[in-house]
């Protein structure tokens, strides 16, 4: 195989007279970052707080590294939030000797979740008299870990107070509620008052406080309205609530009128201990996880407890019964319906919805409407899975100089906010395939410079609770003999799949180009050309690009004339090897070869 003289990756560049400035910027941390929102306050992984974040630019001129206090040199930082203006640096963003400083978390105020910064580079070249001004960004960017579903749910030991014909109070005296919480906390109990209004329940010497999980009810507190008691359990999240109505029942109500000369009867009631129910949802509206919904229920005939049974109403879809049983003159029935995960109940935007149960009490109906509302404090990503990151970065830069020295190649891996480490495996990418590295199984490699010829992809694949993380760096050495750089007509972008480009390479040594183009690249023909003149012919129609030489009457195809060879190799979006197999100083690049975005990589060699 023929020694590898230079090889170029598929970039932009701008061919002037003057000279050619170039800039990159190393960070000494990932470029993305984990907010748990789980915990108060947020925490973040890595800590910017803890360990700065330190921006470097790298400037080369030609092919020699510039100091950043270099004569002629201005350093200058902007930020941006998302796809906002650019604006000036923030507090806690500082310049000292051209590196950029970050002592905060800056992407937790960030609108976005994503800050670019960018570093403009201008330099007075006193030979040239020229000054050239370049720029160069870095991209941060915040996930965000599993939020908890969030619940309130509450019960009573008992739903109704009974009275008999003498208004004295008979069964139980008080009711006990009960909290149950997720993902959230206390903040008080409250009652509706008549005005319907809801406020702070009132201290008793029965309740210590309105803040615990429990809440003794007696007849004798002042909730009550028009002998009903609706009670609320309220939480540090307002959208997260549950409610529960206690009931006081009256013999000698009036009833139905029986046969003639027969005394009436008591009224009928219904009391359902779970009026509303609190379902979390995901951000876009699907319920998180699978839940039950118990509803008990207990007919009255006056105050005598008196079987029932309940007809259930149109369910929203995602929403089943699972038990319907009938509740008896000793025992409270019991209605369980059944809400199935990823359902959106009738719709993402659908928030709230009422379910009628009709109830059958002494050949009577009693129809009651229960009420169900979405908590849409759905998590970023799988409900209670933390977010894994896995990212390679260079501490040191990316960049040697005359294939000396070494990089060290660093990876960095969190679940959530949690660093973590796993078994991993680096690659190295040569003649268009990824070849595994013996022995290195570490989370850092050391690259020798020897080792890169004008570019090389290095690749570290991380395996962690059985699933692979992978990520590729591409290090360069600035100072080899020969530098190569590609171009492309019709630029390095396509649209809507139609077309194509025709990417080429120069190559240069010592500043001199050597093997140049033997002539024009374009889809028409030279006008007047001369014998032996060469052409390389564009033929969109058949995506072909075809050397041609004049033999004085007509343009023939002519063979390869280059005095060097060009390999192409072809990376898709993922960094994974794609099958590509074209040669030549000059190809064509289909739109249809472009899966998002693809990497060309061509070897030089002799």
């Amino acid at each position: 195989m023929a020694t590898v003289l230079t090889s170029s990756q598929q970039t932009f560049v701008d061919i002037t007279d003057q000279r050619k400035l170039s800039a990159y910027i190393t960070s000494n941390l990932p470029k993305t970052q984990s907010e748990d929102p789980n915990v108060l306050p947020h925490t973040y992984a890595p800590s910017w707080a803890t360990t700065n974040l330190k921006l470097t630019p790298v400037i080369f001129l030609d092919q020699t590294n510039l100091a950043l206090d270099a004569s002629g040199l201005t350093i200058t930082w902007k930020r941006k939030d998302g796809t906002s203006a650019e604006s000036s640096l923030a507090t806690g963003e500082s310049v000292s000797k051209g590196i950029l400083t970050v002592n905060k978390n800056m992407l937790a105020s960030s609108s976005s979740g994503m800050i670019t910064y960018i570093c403009y580079i201008s330099y007075y070249d006193s030979e040239t008299k020229n000054t050239v001004n370049i720029s160069a960004d870095i991209t941060y960017t915040l996930v965000k870990n599993a939020e908890n579903a969030r619940l309130a749910y509450v019960t009573s030991d008992t739903y109704v107070f009974k009275y008999n014909t003498s208004s004295s109070l008979v069964g139980a005296s008080q009711a006990t509620l009960t909290a149950q919480i997720q993902g959230v906390s206390i903040s008080k109990w409250q009652y509706k008052n008549s005005s319907g209004a809801w406020a702070d329940y009132p201290t008793t010497s029965d309740n210590s406080n309105i803040t615990s999980g429990t809440l003794v009810v007696k007849p004798a507190h002042a909730v009550f309205v028009n002998n009903v008691a609706q009670i609320k359990l309220v939480t540090d999240d307002t959208d997260v609530y549950d409610t529960v109505t206690i009931t006081k029942i009256y013999d000698g109500a009036k009833g139905e009128q029986g046969a003639s000369g027969s005394a009436g009867t008591g009224g009928l009631s219904v009391i359902l201990g779970n009026e509303a129910q609190t379902i979390a949802c995901t951000s876009a509206g699907a319920v998180a996880t699978e839940l039950s919904i118990t509803i008990p229920f207990t007919g009255f005939v006056g105050i005598t407890q008196t079987a029932c049974t309940c007809t259930v109403g149109t369910l929203p879809s995602g929403i089943t019964v699972k038990t319907n049983t009938a509740a008896t003159a000793t025992a409270a029935g019991n209605l369980v319906l059944t809400v199935s995960a990823n359902s959106t109940l009738g719709g993402s935007s659908i928030l709230n919805g009422t379910i009628d149960l009709t109830f059958t009490i002494s050949g009577k109906s009693v129809v009651k409407k229960f009420g169900w509302t979405k908590s849409m404090k759905g998590s970023n990503g799988s409900n209670g899975v933390n977010a894994v990151v896995f990212s390679i970065y260079a501490p040191n830069g990316t960049i040697v100089q005359n294939q000396s020295g070494t990089l060290t190649l660093a990876t960095a891996a969190y679940s959530g906010t949690t660093a973590i480490t796993g078994t991993y495996q680096w690659a190295r990418y040569a003649n268009g395939t990824w070849t595994n590295i013996s022995g290195a199984t570490s989370a850092t490699l050391s690259v020798s410079g020897a080792d890169i010829v004008n570019i090389q992809s290095y690749r570290c694949t991380m395996t962690y609770s059985g699933k692979t993380y992978v990520d590729v760096i591409t290090v360069e050495d600035k100072s080899d003999p020969y530098v190569s750089e590609m171009l492309s007509i019709g630029g390095f972008t396509v649209k809507n799949n139609l077309g194509g480009v025709v990417p080429y390479v120069i190559v240069r040594t010592n500043q001199k180009e050597v093997d140049p183009l033997l002539g024009p690249i374009s889809e028409t023909a030279p006008s007047s050309p001369s014998v032996g003149d060469f052409w390389y012919k564009i033929d969109h129609e058949n995506q072909t690009v075809t050397l041609m030489d004049y033999g004085g009457a007509s343009w023939n195809e002519a063979p390869d004339e280059q005095s060097l060879t060009y390999t192409w190799y072809m990376q898709d979006k993922d960094g994974n090897t794609v099958e590509f197999g074209k040669t030549g100083k000059v190809i064509y690049l289909s739109a249809a070869d472009i899966d998002s975005l693809v990497t060309l990589q061509c070897d030089v060699s002799k």
